[in-house]
């Protein structure tokens, strides 16, 4: 059985691979004659259930599919090309630096005043005008320092060798002495100049400068030493309702300058 089946794989694969060969000249090459073999079975009997039409059929088969076109396989789909890398966006260009603002120009400086000459006596007074400057006395009372110009001073005497008589006079005033139709009055100063300072314990009264005129003397603890005063550096008082008898301080020598002839005029109003 196993020889029979090889015998028709054998025909099948010939008649495969060269379809114009006949059918007989085929089956006389491969199939040996079957008369002369007693002992094989009759051709029928190798083909029991196939007829020869149905054998036709299925070489048929055979022969239309060994001759049917065979279809070309279908090319590879192409590989979808890379996309372009997209090109660098240009850098922008750089903004023109804005050309600077043309400088104002300066305005023209406003010519000169026209300078005058002077009058050569005006120029000479006024380059020539010198400094007035006050020659005084610095004396110490009472913790303040005062400055009494010289032309206002007749004298000064020590207070141990006047005989001052009292009698009859004012607080303000310490006594008197002289001649009683030309006596001097001696004026407690502290107590008339600073009375809101004045203490009479602390008053220390050594001294006596007689003021032009010889009526009056201011008392003092002592005499300092003399001075002078350039006007141009003194700070002047311009409240005399406060302390009218003041003339101004002069910082150098932080002291207060003495106005005499207003300080006069108060003792003589006051004992009129």
């Amino acid at each position: 059985m196993a020889d029979q089946k090889k015998v028709v794989f054998e025909y099948i694969e010939a008649l495969l691979a060269d379809p114009d060969l006949e059918m007989e000249d085929l089956a006389d090459e491969i199939v040996p004659d079957i008369s002369d073999e007693a002992s094989e079975p009759a051709q029928d009997e190798i083909f029991p259930s196939a007829d020869e039409d149905d054998l036709e059929v299925v070489l048929d088969a055979e022969e239309a599919s060994a001759h049917a076109p065979v279809e070309p396989e279908p090319e590879p789909e192409p590989e979808p090309e890379p996309e372009p890398e997209p090109e660098p966006e240009p850098e922008p260009e750089p903004e023109p630096e804005p050309e600077p603002e043309p400088e104002p120009e300066p305005e023209p400086e406003p010519a000169p005043a026209p300078i005058t000459a002077m009058p050569r006596a005006e120029a000479a007074t006024a380059s020539s005008a010198p400094v007035k400057v006050l020659n005084c006395v610095l004396l110490d009372m009472h913790g303040l320092k005062l400055a009494v110009e010289f032309d206002r001073i007749e004298g000064a005497l020590n207070m141990r060798d006047l005989s001052l008589s009292i009698g009859g006079m004012p607080d303000w005033i310490l006594g008197s002495f002289g001649e009683a139709y030309a006596s001097t009055h001696v004026v407690d100063t502290a107590m008339w100049l600073i009375p809101e300072r004045y203490k009479p314990e602390h008053s220390q009264y050594s001294e006596v400068l007689i003021l032009q005129g010889r009526k009056w003397a201011l008392a003092c603890d002592g005499l300092v030493k003399s001075i002078q005063v350039p006007m141009d550096r003194v700070n002047l008082n311009t409240d005399k309702a406060q302390r009218s008898w003041l003339l101004g301080t002069y910082m150098e020598e932080r002291c207060a300058l003495v106005d005499v002839e207003q300080l006069v005029e108060e003792f003589e109003a006051t004992i009129a």
